[in-house]
């Protein structure tokens, strides 16, 4: 398993504000079955307007970002960071291994 950052970045060009709405609740449905299966750490939007963190674990990220409905609809694309873990706190480490 690796595990990644992902930054995500809204385009420039964004739909109407009721399908860009539309699409950011398909993003977080997406994004709650990788709460539910394990696989997403943590995620939220960037304290600026447009985009967000995400850290996840999977085999392959670029069909993880590629499912995502952000990025299907063109609104987001992904800077994608992979780490390799150093430390963490004791209450992480169950997620990591």
């Amino acid at each position: 398993m690796k595990y990644y950052v992902l930054e995500g970045t809204f385009a420039k060009d964004l739909p109407e504000k009721s399908e860009l709405q539309k699409a950011i609740d398909a993003h977080l449905e997406y994004l709650k079955s990788g709460f539910d299966d394990g696989s997403i750490l943590v995620s939220g939007p960037k304290a600026e307007i447009g985009g967000g963190i995400i850290v996840v674990k999977c085999d392959d990220i670029e069909k993880f970002c590629d499912g995502d409905p952000l990025v299907k609809a063109g609104i987001q694309e992904y800077r994608i960071t992979e780490f390799k873990l150093h430390n963490c706190q004791d209450y992480l480490k169950m997620w990591f291994r």
